[in-house]
């Protein structure tokens, strides 16, 4: 019988070894257990070194990043995920809890494949295919607006419409928040156009004075008003002529100014302050508001004919929020552009950009251009969680649901762990952190000593 057993164990142990794929187990609290000599290849350490270590400290170590085993742990069910190793392989995880009879975790199981010359062949076949595309576009559409980003299906839907009604001189209301890109878009039109080798304006209309909205839009004849000039100005739609001109904040124009502007829609006409000889346009006008003008025009605060006029393709540019997919992009692209401006070489690490994907973003792209600025700035080579100011980090415990005595507690370990590693000694340790020896004899035991025997290992 024992022979018997013992050539099943010896079978079973050639499967295990001979595997294709990585297997990697852990006991029920995280600490591994068993792993097979694929794992050597993937990691970089051999079996000694990954048993008896706690997944935690393998993914602080950088060993792999994420831990799918902490997800089974947290979730008691089983998960699939992409996994980085600190020796540049990318592996696909398939992790799986395993019960005993009382319905209680026993141990969890990973089979992870190395997938990662598949994912270099499929960045490769991804490079031919950009470039392919970005001759297709040379061909057919030679224009391209700097910083506009669109790989979400919703931005998407917004660049096909663009592009349909970019050759029209259909007046374009653009819709959406602060910061989501409204000009850009605008500059796309515009190049798309046939009006592309032509001027476009941009104005926004809540900068300037009430009192001077109508002669910088329309312009003056001479001797209109004291402090003119003598010959007269042109105003902004006027100099647009043949162009484009974009009218930003359109909910901010005076009633007067929304009477002139729907004349020059309505006629394509322009009469200057004090003039009296309309002139004739050939323009096209965009505009963008982050308000509600349907509201507003029913509380008379916008000339309801006026929307109407405006709201001929109204576009809806969606906040960052809802279009997560491009916010990775975006944040590549302005990195790049950063550190090619500031001669720096920053790199996002994968916990910052994790938190980037969560963050609400309520200034939308530009938030984000300004954060990744900010940072590529004042932060060292690699970009870390502790980089990031104070409001993003706020929400990301927010999003957690983390209580300031955890992340006390959370810091307390961390700096008790890494003295440990380095003294081995309370006395030193006390000495180092400005704590009694008695405080740090107690949080030894707690973070660390405590740790391991509820793992089911003793210090020697």
């Amino acid at each position: 019988m024992n022979e018997h057993q013992d050539a099943v164990n010896e079978e079973l142990f050639d499967i295990f070894e001979s595997s294709f794929d990585e297997i990697f187990v852990t006991n029920a609290s995280g600490v591994v257990i068993r792993v097979n000599s694929t794992c050597e290849k993937n990691y970089k350490m051999s079996a000694g070194e990954l048993v008896g270590k706690h997944v935690v400290d393998l993914e602080k170590m950088g060993i792999f990043y994420p831990s799918a085993t902490l997800k089974v742990i947290e979730g008691q069910e089983p998960i699939e995920l992409f996994q980085m190793t600190s020796s540049g392989r990318y592996l696909h995880v398939r992790t799986r809890p395993v019960f005993n009879d009382q319905g209680e975790l026993k141990s969890v199981i990973s089979y992870s494949r190395d997938l990662t010359e598949l994912m270099q062949l499929r960045h490769r076949v991804e490079e031919m295919e950009d470039l392919l595309a970005g001759y297709k576009k040379v061909l057919h559409e030679p224009f391209e607006v700097e910083g506009l980003i669109s790989k979400s299906e919703k931005m998407e839907r917004v660049m096909v419409t663009i592009r349909k009604i970019a050759k029209v001189n259909t007046t374009v209301l653009l819709l959406g928040e602060t910061g989501v890109g409204k000009s850009k878009i605008v500059r796309s039109i515009h190049q798309l156009s046939d009006r592309r080798n032509e001027i476009l304006n941009e104005v926004n209309c809540a900068a300037l004075p009430e009192q001077l909205i109508e002669s910088e839009l329309f312009g003056y004849e001479g001797g209109t008003f004291t402090g003119a000039f003598r010959e007269g100005k042109k105003g902004l739609i006027e100099l647009s002529n043949n162009g484009t001109l974009f009218l930003d904040e359109i909910g901010e124009l005076s009633l007067p100014a929304q009477s002139k502007l729907l004349h020059v829609l309505q006629e394509k006409q322009i009469r200057p302050v004090g003039g009296k000889v309309p002139i004739s346009l050939n323009i096209r006008i965009i505009a963008a508001t982050n308000k509600n003008l349907a509201e507003m025009a029913e509380k008379g605060t916008f000339r309801k004919d006026l929307y109407y006029r405006l709201n001929v393709i109204p576009i809806h540019i969606p906040p960052l929020c809802e279009r997560k997919e491009d916010i990775i992009p975006l944040t590549y692209y302005f990195l790049e552009h950063f550190n090619q401006l500031y001669g720096t070489s920053v790199r996002f690490s994968p916990k910052v950009l994790n938190v980037f994907l969560d963050y609400e973003w309520k200034g939308n792209i530009r938030e984000l251009e300004n954060m990744v600025e900010r940072l590529v700035v004042t932060s060292d080579a690699i970009v870390t969680i502790d980089d990031l100011p104070l409001e993003i980090l706020h929400q990301e415990l927010a999003n957690k649901g983390t209580t300031l005595p955890e992340v006390i507690e959370e810091v307390e370990q961390k700096m008790i762990v890494q003295a440990y590693e380095q003294y081995k000694s309370t006395y030193k340790i006390a000495k180092v952190l400005g704590i009694s020896q008695s405080s740090a004899t107690r949080k030894v035991k707690k973070f660390i000593h405590e740790r391991i025997e509820g793992d089911g290992y003793s210090e020697k």
